[in-house]
Protein backbone atom coordinates (compact mmCIF):
# COMPACT_ATOMS: atom_id res chain seq x y z
CA UNK A 1 0.00 0.00 0.00
CA UNK A 2 1.11 3.40 -0.64
CA UNK A 3 -0.15 6.47 0.79
CA UNK A 4 0.00 10.59 0.48
CA UNK A 5 -1.60 13.02 2.52
CA UNK A 6 -2.21 16.40 0.57
CA UNK A 7 -3.37 19.75 2.22
CA UNK A 8 -1.71 19.26 5.59
CA UNK A 9 -2.48 20.77 8.24
CA UNK A 10 -6.06 21.77 7.87
CA UNK A 11 -7.72 20.59 4.67
CA UNK A 12 -6.07 16.98 4.12
CA UNK A 13 -6.85 14.06 2.11
CA UNK A 14 -5.37 11.02 2.36
CA UNK A 15 -5.12 9.39 -0.98
CA UNK A 16 -4.07 5.36 -1.03
CA UNK A 17 -3.14 2.74 -4.19
CA UNK A 18 -4.27 -0.44 -2.55
CA UNK A 19 -2.36 -3.15 -4.21
CA UNK A 20 -3.02 -7.33 -4.37
CA UNK A 21 -3.08 -8.35 -0.56
CA UNK A 22 -3.56 -5.36 1.25
CA UNK A 23 -5.99 -4.54 4.11
CA UNK A 24 -7.30 -1.37 4.09
CA UNK A 25 -10.23 -0.26 6.67
CA UNK A 26 -12.13 3.31 6.86
CA UNK A 27 -15.43 4.22 7.14
CA UNK A 28 -17.30 4.90 3.82
CA UNK A 29 -18.47 8.08 5.02
CA UNK A 30 -14.55 8.98 4.53
CA UNK A 31 -14.86 7.99 0.92
CA UNK A 32 -15.01 10.87 -1.62
CA UNK A 33 -13.17 8.82 -4.66
CA UNK A 34 -12.55 5.14 -6.06
CA UNK A 35 -11.82 3.57 -9.23
CA UNK A 36 -13.72 0.35 -10.46
CA UNK A 37 -11.05 -1.80 -9.54
CA UNK A 38 -12.09 -0.88 -5.98
CA UNK A 39 -13.80 -3.81 -3.97
CA UNK A 40 -15.18 -3.72 -0.01
CA UNK A 41 -16.88 -5.79 2.58
CA UNK A 42 -18.35 -4.77 5.83
CA UNK A 43 -15.29 -5.10 8.47
CA UNK A 44 -17.72 -4.87 11.89
CA UNK A 45 -18.83 -1.33 13.64
CA UNK A 46 -19.43 0.38 10.85
CA UNK A 47 -15.97 0.03 9.07
CA UNK A 48 -14.99 -1.53 5.71
CA UNK A 49 -12.47 -3.32 4.51
CA UNK A 50 -11.16 -1.81 1.19
CA UNK A 51 -9.04 -4.23 -1.41
CA UNK A 52 -8.56 -5.35 -4.60
CA UNK A 53 -8.77 -8.53 -6.74
CA UNK A 54 -6.41 -8.16 -9.66
CA UNK A 55 -5.55 -3.87 -10.04
CA UNK A 56 -4.26 -1.33 -8.19
CA UNK A 57 -6.74 0.61 -6.80
CA UNK A 58 -6.75 4.37 -6.17
CA UNK A 59 -8.76 6.04 -3.30
CA UNK A 60 -9.06 9.36 -1.88
CA UNK A 61 -10.44 9.67 1.81
CA UNK A 62 -11.14 13.11 3.60
CA UNK A 63 -12.25 13.56 7.70
CA UNK A 64 -15.23 15.30 8.69
CA UNK A 65 -13.17 17.01 11.40
CA UNK A 66 -11.22 20.49 10.76
CA UNK A 67 -8.09 19.26 11.39
CA UNK A 68 -4.49 16.90 10.33
CA UNK A 69 -4.50 13.42 9.14
CA UNK A 70 -2.01 11.86 10.80
CA UNK A 71 -0.46 7.96 10.68
CA UNK A 72 1.16 5.99 13.45
CA UNK A 73 3.08 2.58 12.37
CA UNK A 74 2.68 -0.17 14.33
CA UNK A 75 5.57 -2.79 14.17
CA UNK A 76 4.13 -5.48 16.30
CA UNK A 77 3.40 -3.38 19.59
CA UNK A 78 0.57 -2.08 21.26
CA UNK A 79 -1.28 1.49 21.16
CA UNK A 80 -3.81 2.98 23.07
CA UNK A 81 -6.22 5.32 20.87
CA UNK A 82 -9.24 7.63 21.31
CA UNK A 83 -12.11 6.31 19.42
CA UNK A 84 -13.22 9.69 17.76
CA UNK A 85 -10.09 9.94 16.10
CA UNK A 86 -9.62 6.78 14.19
CA UNK A 87 -9.65 7.85 10.30
CA UNK A 88 -8.34 4.51 9.13
CA UNK A 89 -5.82 1.34 9.18
CA UNK A 90 -4.46 -0.83 7.37
CA UNK A 91 -2.09 -4.21 7.93
CA UNK A 92 -2.73 -7.19 10.28
CA UNK A 93 -4.18 -4.56 13.60
CA UNK A 94 -6.46 -5.85 15.50
CA UNK A 95 -8.92 -3.03 18.01
CA UNK A 96 -9.52 -3.94 21.27
CA UNK A 97 -12.40 -1.68 22.27
CA UNK A 98 -13.46 -4.11 25.65
CA UNK A 99 -10.03 -3.91 27.33
CA UNK A 100 -10.07 -2.56 31.05
CA UNK A 101 -9.56 1.15 30.65
CA UNK A 102 -11.51 1.83 27.62
CA UNK A 103 -15.35 3.09 28.79
CA UNK A 104 -13.69 5.42 31.89
CA UNK A 105 -10.79 7.16 30.51
CA UNK A 106 -13.03 10.24 29.18
CA UNK A 107 -15.50 12.32 30.66
CA UNK A 108 -17.39 12.51 27.53
CA UNK A 109 -19.09 8.26 27.53
CA UNK A 110 -19.21 8.42 23.86
CA UNK A 111 -15.81 8.51 23.43
CA UNK A 112 -13.58 5.58 24.45
CA UNK A 113 -9.89 4.54 24.50
CA UNK A 114 -9.26 1.47 22.08
CA UNK A 115 -5.98 -0.54 22.34
CA UNK A 116 -4.77 -1.33 18.81
CA UNK A 117 -2.22 -3.66 18.45
CA UNK A 118 -0.43 -5.48 15.13
CA UNK A 119 1.77 -4.90 12.39
CA UNK A 120 0.62 -2.02 9.69
CA UNK A 121 -0.88 1.63 10.70
CA UNK A 122 -3.36 3.97 12.26
CA UNK A 123 -4.43 7.03 10.69
CA UNK A 124 -6.00 9.26 12.78
CA UNK A 125 -8.00 12.71 12.50
CA UNK A 126 -7.47 14.94 15.24
CA UNK A 127 -8.99 18.55 15.88
CA UNK A 128 -6.17 20.94 14.87
CA UNK A 129 -2.93 19.37 14.53
CA UNK A 130 -0.81 16.24 16.26
CA UNK A 131 2.14 17.42 18.55
CA UNK A 132 4.12 14.06 18.93
CA UNK A 133 5.63 14.45 22.77
CA UNK A 134 8.49 12.19 24.08
CA UNK A 135 6.99 11.53 27.56
CA UNK A 136 10.47 10.94 30.25
CA UNK A 137 9.25 11.46 33.55
CA UNK A 138 5.83 12.65 34.53
CA UNK A 139 4.03 15.13 32.34
CA UNK A 140 0.40 16.00 32.85
CA UNK A 141 -2.02 16.57 29.65
CA UNK A 142 -5.53 17.55 29.32
CA UNK A 143 -7.67 14.37 28.91
CA UNK A 144 -9.11 16.48 25.90
CA UNK A 145 -6.18 16.64 23.86
CA UNK A 146 -4.85 12.84 23.92
CA UNK A 147 -5.57 11.26 20.68
CA UNK A 148 -3.03 8.05 21.38
CA UNK A 149 -0.22 6.82 23.55
CA UNK A 150 1.90 4.01 24.07
CA UNK A 151 1.27 1.55 26.74
CA UNK A 152 4.97 1.78 28.31
CA UNK A 153 3.08 5.06 30.02
CA UNK A 154 0.98 4.69 33.14
CA UNK A 155 -1.62 6.87 34.17
CA UNK A 156 -3.80 8.18 36.77
CA UNK A 157 -6.13 11.17 37.00
CA UNK A 158 -4.75 14.47 38.13
CA UNK A 159 -6.89 17.25 38.92
CA UNK A 160 -6.70 21.36 38.84
CA UNK A 161 -8.54 22.83 41.45
CA UNK A 162 -8.66 26.51 39.43
CA UNK A 163 -9.51 24.13 36.56
CA UNK A 164 -12.81 22.55 35.25
CA UNK A 165 -11.03 20.02 33.02
CA UNK A 166 -9.51 16.94 33.49
CA UNK A 167 -5.85 15.84 33.21
CA UNK A 168 -4.34 13.02 33.56
CA UNK A 169 -0.59 12.56 35.15
CA UNK A 170 1.33 10.39 32.83
CA UNK A 171 4.93 8.37 33.90
CA UNK A 172 7.37 6.43 32.60
CA UNK A 173 8.85 6.73 28.78
CA UNK A 174 6.94 6.31 25.50
CA UNK A 175 5.18 8.53 22.73
CA UNK A 176 2.05 10.77 23.25
CA UNK A 177 0.59 12.27 20.30
CA UNK A 178 -1.66 15.41 21.49
CA UNK A 179 -4.33 17.35 19.49
CA UNK A 180 -4.02 20.68 19.33
CA UNK A 181 -7.83 21.42 19.69
CA UNK A 182 -10.64 20.12 21.46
Amino acid sequence: MRYEIIGKPYYPVLRVVIEIGDRFISKMDYVISFDTNTKWKDADHGLYLFYVDVYPSEMIFASKKLGDIYLIELSGQSLYVRSDSIFAFYGDVSIDREWGGSKDFFEDQNISLFKITGKGGVFVAPAGMIYKKWIEGTNFISEENVIAFEPSLSFKPYSISEDQRSFYAFNGGGNMYIQTRK
